[in-house]
């Protein structure tokens, strides 16, 4: 079996010194104690958070159930209780301890030597934005699999797309797929440029600059310097895809080795290859791309937006229009990500369920929103809004603007829900519109089921119900309660 990295590879790359001199192997990489399993050489990498010193987990795996046979540790830490590790390390005589400056980095530098080792023949894509990435990311997979096949495309594994994510998502590559597409997402400054550094693609897609993090990075410009470095290593052979109404496009592609790239509604077909035909609604979006008839089976313009991105990089990638139609009309909603459901209420009507409560921001809310406020021929609109988080100083005037703008779209119900939402409730009561808006102070149980209960009472056949909120508020708790089990995706 061959190690993921050698020892002389790995003691380069993270610059650590060995506590004994076991030999190296490894074919898995975890951060999490839990994760590590008998039968699976493993590099067992402890972190240092906030709460919780990932240190304290490292007998947990030298235990004969699990047997990690490579643990990184902090220098600090060793330092500070070397006699019990040069004792751990004497009783676990085949277990490789490797000491460095800091765990977390020498993950993402044991990552960027594994991908320069690896994937020299592979094109890698990378993937950030705002909003819509996740959803952008499953497009170009679906994309890159229709080409390629199955076996040939690495993609970002399961949602790990953060500084510890990303090198963990890389390790599963095994070097002989054609393409790899990674997600890059963000909780502080100086993330994505740390991971950029990782993986080193050669295209990039942007898929916005908005609002998600603001909290965190203070403007869109904090967050627009910060997703640009996503763009750092694009070669002049590679090429950067960016939104063309994008206030932000031009800066973050400043600098950029490679090709520039725009997409969009506007972008004319000549440049593009696509032609609008029709917007769908609930059922996606029909467009033409260099003459094929396309059917996106995802709803909302932006979700259109997003496949326009894709294709763009496709294009760039040199895979065929005829593959990329394929991609495009396979993909299915993820879970959470607006899903348009048709559900048997509990009441016995039959309404159309928008589940989109993995995460919000101002910019993916209002894009709901308005989504469902273009709608046509359906019945009532009843929105269920939960608290969006991350916004710091930005949360009440964010809160503010939705509720602006259901002044505007006017849903026969909205259920505001969470402390941040009450921003938005009063300011549907100061507008000059009478809008049947209610507020609910937690995402409690007991609130929930009164959510239901009088949804169930109000809505009829061909009802829309929208449910967005982020994660933490677990929106999707109402689901069962709303429609028992009997969900189908329309």
């Amino acid at each position: 079996m061959e190690s993921l990295l050698s020892k002389e590879e790995l003691l380069t790359a993270v610059k650590g010194t060995q506590i004994g001199s076991a030999d190296c192997l490894f074919n898995d990489v975890q951060t999490d104690s839990r994760n590590v399993s008998a039968g699976k050489p493993c590099m067992f990498v402890p972190l240092l958070g906030e709460f919780q010193n990932g240190h304290k987990y490292i007998p947990d795996v030298l235990k004969d159930g699990k047997k990690a046979s490579v643990i990184l540790m902090n220098e600090a830490e060793y330092k500070s209780n070397a006699n019990y590790y040069e004792k751990l390390a004497a009783e676990n005589a085949g277990v490789c301890f490797v000491r460095v400056e800091n765990t977390l980095h020498a993950l993402q530098d044991a990552a960027e030597a594994y991908v320069a080792k690896k994937c020299r023949n592979m094109i890698l894509v990378s993937i950030t934005g705002s909003s819509g990435k996740t959803t952008t990311k499953e497009l170009m997979v679906s994309v890159a699999k229709a080409h390629f096949g199955e076996a040939g495309v690495a993609y970002t594994y399961g949602n790990l797309n953060s500084e510890t994510g990303l090198p963990l998502s890389v390790f599963k590559i095994r070097g002989d797929e054609k393409i790899g597409i990674f997600e890059m997402g963000m909780n502080r400054v100086g993330e994505i440029g740390e991971i950029s550094k990782v993986l080193k693609s050669r295209y990039g897609i942007i898929t916005n600059i908005g609002t998600a993090h603001i909290g965190i990075l203070g403007s869109r410009e904090n967050i627009a310097l910060e997703k640009r470095k996503s763009l750092a290593y694009i070669p002049s052979d590679g090429a950067a895809i960016v939104g063309a109404a994008d206030d932000f496009a031009d800066f973050c592609t400043e600098g950029v080795s490679g090709k520039i790239v725009k997409f969009g509604y506007d972008v004319p077909v000549e440049i593009s290859g696509v032609r609008f035909v029709e917007d769908k609604g609930l059922f996606g979006t029909d467009f033409e791309l260099d003459g094929l008839r396309v059917h996106l089976p995802l709803s909302g313009r932006y979700n259109y937006l997003n496949a326009l991105s894709v294709i763009a990089c496709a294009k760039e990638i040199g895979i065929p229009s005829a593959d990329i139609k394929k991609g495009l009309e396979s993909v299915a909603s993820l879970s959470g990500r607006m899903e348009v459901c048709e559900a048997a209420l509990r009441s016995g009507k039959k309404s159309i369920l928008i589940k989109d409560c993995y995460n919000a921001n101002l910019d993916s809310m209002m894009k709901v929103i308005d989504f469902c406020g273009e709608l046509k021929n359906v019945g009532k609109k009843i929105f269920v809004l939960a608290d969006m988080k991350e916004l710091g100083a930005e949360s009440k005037k964010s809160h503010e603007a939705i509720g602006s703008r259901i002044t505007e779209v006017k849903p026969e119900l909205v259920y505001f829900v969470g402390p941040e939402m009450k921003s938005a409730f009063d300011a549907v009561l100061s507008g000059d519109e009478k809008i049947n808006a209610k507020w609910i102070d937690s995402s409690s149980d007991i609130n929930f089921e009164k959510i239901a209960g009088d949804i169930n009472l109000f809505a009829d056949d061909n009802d829309v119900i929208l449910l967005k909120g982020s994660h933490s508020m677990q929106l999707e708790k109402l689901v069962p309660l709303l429609c028992g089990t009997e969900v189908e995706v329309c």
